[in-house]
């Protein structure tokens, strides 16, 4: 008697690509017409869907939407001196870049690899070389750019064992579609499997795609700890340093970006982390904050800044930045202190006291957005 259980597009917490079945009745027509579209626009020219993207982007980010408050709001606090034409100017950018990757996200299932291959440019390769033949697996530590998932094919298509762990998307036909393209090459773990899914993965010698930088909010008490990211106090998963001791396993970064004037996806490899992990674990996830750091600040617009990173706050004292993120013509705008979210904390690390009054959107833990 078979012992599998199935939710969604899972079995036994793995995507399970015979799951699209249960997705062919009337009430998801739409969203599989939306896919054929996606299909369509893969056989159009780069440069001419580019050229749509940063039409379409310059429109949509005059907006006054719930993405381009949260954007602004972490930039405003991230770089403290930012100038507001600097922030319209990136969120303008990363408007165009989400179109332009949107516009490509069939590319993956309907055209030949040969074609995938020459729109990838890969800097930093010889880090990536010298672990593969240290023969240890691999964590690529992968920050939420908004190429990612493009990007982090290029991995499968190297004949490398992946596995990766992603939140299920909330239209189940589009988290059909892009977890079928992850799972080419990869095993995919929806986040409710487990750490132990993944750490299975490194013993047996695979490899790990592993998104670190999430704010997952108050329920994820146990696995966070507030380290400065950009200087300010950061409720940051803590869990990449002990896979990386109890899976033996190297950390790398794997930053992804998209240029414009190539047309092309652009992999970052930095040198391993190392000495890591280290009898340190703040100190460990503040070279991890480092590296992602070092990247956004050379290309800030690659970044996903409307996700609500900063969420989490130590205490009542630290001011919610995203307080305007749901404004309307009878709601005022609260006026916020950002340099008072920048206060380093004192405090206890950990992620484990009550929330303050107010937080997050229903009075339940944030998930912070889509993997």
């Amino acid at each position: 008697m078979s012992t599998e259980k199935s939710r969604g597009n899972l079995r036994n917490g793995r995507f399970d690509p015979q799951s699209y079945r249960r997705l062919l009745g009337p009430r998801y027509w739409l969203s599989w017409l939306s896919l054929l579209l996606l299909v369509i626009l893969a056989y159009v020219p780069n440069r001419v869907r580019d050229l749509l993207a940063l039409l379409l982007g310059s429109l949509l980010s005059l907006l006054p939407i719930p993405p381009r408050r949260i954007a602004y709001a972490n930039l405003r606090c991230a770089f403290s001196d930012i100038s507001p034409k600097e922030c319209r100017r990136i969120y303008r950018r990363a408007t165009s870049l989400v179109l332009s990757i949107m516009f490509s996200y069939a590319e993956p299932s309907v055209l030949p690899i040969s074609w995938l291959k020459r729109r990838w440019i890969v800097h930093g390769k010889e880090h990536l070389e010298r672990a593969i033949s240290s023969g240890r697996p691999i964590i690529f530590v992968a920050p939420h750019c908004i190429a990612i998932d493009r990007c982090g094919l290029y991995l499968s298509y190297l004949g490398l064992p992946m596995c990766t762990m992603m939140h299920s998307q909330r239209n189940p036909v589009y988290d059909w579609f892009l977890n079928r393209q992850r799972q080419l090459g990869a095993t995919v773990y929806e986040r409710s499997a487990g750490l132990r899914a993944i750490l299975r993965e490194l013993k047996a010698g695979h490899h790990c795609f592993f998104l670190p930088d999430e704010d997952l909010g108050r329920g994820a008490a146990a696995s966070s700890r507030f380290v400065p990211f950009f200087g300010i106090p950061k409720a940051t998963v803590s869990s990449l340093p002990r896979l990386a001791k109890m899976g033996n396993a190297l950390c790398i970064q794997f930053f992804s970006s998209y240029s414009f004037s190539s047309a092309s996806f652009e992999i970052h490899f930095s040198e391993p982390f190392d000495p890591y992990p280290t009898d340190d674990l703040d100190a460990d996830l503040l070279t991890m904050n480092g590296f992602i750091e070092r990247e956004l600040r050379r290309m800030p617009e690659q970044y996903m800044w409307f996700l609500r990173f900063y969420q989490t706050v130590p205490d009542d004292t630290y001011p919610d930045i995203y307080a305007n993120r749901r404004l309307s013509f009878l709601r005022r705008s609260k006026s916020i202190d950002y340099a008072a979210r920048r206060r380093p904390w004192a405090g206890d690390p950990r992620v484990s006291h009550p929330a303050p009054a107010g937080e997050g959107d229903d009075g339940k833990p944030g998930t912070a957005g889509q993997d």
